[in-house]
């Protein structure tokens, strides 16, 4: 996986004589000549503004912060002169094409407001300062932390499983659980669009922890448990400290049936919030999955097995569009061979769709028009294409199955 990042530059311009009209032009020019000589080939950098630039190297899966620290220094010694510490910041944010152009047209103080509050940044964007010694630090934030679902206030839920079917073996092969608070005015679900996702998401996945905990306890488990994760949760320290302390309330020993789907994943996760959503969820889940809205998720940019699997969230749109991103997601199908990782598409709502991503083989289908929200896990069960959606399963039915099995 190729590296690539957003380089900032950001100054305390109370602290030198040059006037501000003439900073940017500066910083554009000592800038320049230092990566034209030291961000050598097959390194490449591109200006975006005299205060952003960025920087790729096909040949690692970093890039080298060390080098860059020297930036820091020669443009303080250039700009500030002898004596003045800790007038230029450099940052670095990883995230897709769209988010990069969008963080690169920020004011320096927008990015000092998002090192705060890393909440503003765009979506599944990751924004890391560069210290004196090349050291990549994570930015601070303030957020709440805490145990339990309900240290976050959800409040009184209500419990949900929505199964994901296997279109070769016409089987369920696991469930995304959900958890809905009783004064919702809607179901909240990961599979059903972005009516019916909730707007605190950090509280959402909390709150579904306890729910694969009920589940575990009250049914007979056949197939995986599927925990809905944000993206973001999972690249802010904070809220992945607390992620990763209420996972430890799920019993030791249950990890082949557990899995996890990461939502809002963007199109092109860079490799350092990967390998951090890897260190956080391996010890846990017997498999991840990535979720995303872009039919052109960069698939070529993962390496073999770096995930279970890769779902495409439909959009909320025409049925022309959404017939044309199953298309769009299906043609990449070599790509995802070629690598091991499975293929999915979720909010899947009409005949159409289920068709079409039947006869393009798509493996993973979910959605209302696969199976609607259920009372109870359906994974492990046979069910026909010619049957879908599942409607309804009987209370109880699970324990059936299980005992009939």
């Amino acid at each position: 996986m190729a590296a690539v990042a957003c380089l900032r530059v950001l100054l305390d311009g109370n602290r030198t004589e040059v006037p501000a009209d003439q900073l940017g032009p500066l910083v554009a020019k000592y800038s320049n000549l230092f990566l034209e000589v030291r961000w050598k080939l097959p390194r490449h950098y591109d200006q975006l503004s005299p205060y952003a630039y960025l920087l790729g190297d096909p040949d690692a899966e970093e890039l080298d912060t060390v080098e860059l620290a020297h930036l820091s220094h020669d443009l303080q010694t250039k700009l500030f002169g002898a004596g003045v510490e800790d007038a230029v910041k450099l940052v670095l944010f990883e995230g897709d094409d769209e988010a990069i152009d969008t963080f690169a047209n920020w004011s320096s103080e927008a990015v000092l407001d998002a090192m705060e509050d890393p909440s503003r940044l765009p979506r599944g964007g990751l924004l890391r300062r560069i210290a004196r010694d090349g050291a990549l630090i994570e930015v601070p934030e303030h957020t709440e932390s805490a145990a339990t679902a309900e240290a976050f206030r959800f409040g009184p839920t209500i419990d949900t499983a929505q199964g994901v079917w296997f279109s070769a073996g016409q089987t369920f092969i696991g469930d995304v659980l959900s958890c809905t608070p009783v004064t919702a005015s809607t179901y909240y679900s990961l599979l059903d669009g972005p009516d019916h996702q909730p707007e605190d998401t950090e509280t959402f996945d909390a709150a579904c922890v306890t729910t694969a905990l009920r589940f575990l306890v009250d049914f007979p488990v056949i197939q995986p448990l599927i925990l809905p994760v944000s993206f973001s949760t999972l690249v802010r320290p904070s809220q992945r400290a607390a992620y990763e302390d209420l996972l430890l309330v799920l019993p030791e020993g249950y990890r082949h049936k557990l899995s996890v789907s990461v939502y809002d994943t963007p199109r092109g996760p860079s490799f350092f919030a990967l390998k951090t959503i890897r260190q956080a969820l391996d010890p846990h889940f017997g498999a991840i999955d990535l979720c995303t809205h872009d039919p052109d998720f960069q698939i070529q940019q993962l390496g073999t097995r770096a995930v279970s699997s890769v779902t495409l969230a439909l959009p909320d749109a025409r049925p022309d569009v959404r017939l044309a991103a199953i298309r769009r997601f299906a043609s990449h199908a070599s790509h995802y061979r070629r690598r091991r990782i499975v293929a999915g598409i979720a909010n899947i709502r009409f005949r159409a769709e289920r068709e079409l991503a039947i006869a393009l083989k798509v493996p993973f289908l979910s959605g209302p028009g696969i199976c609607r929200i259920q009372s109870e896990p359906v994974g492990g069960r046979r069910w026909e294409a010619e049957a879908l959606p599942l409607l309804q399963i009987t209370p109880g039915a699970a324990m059936a199955a299980a005992t009939a099995a």
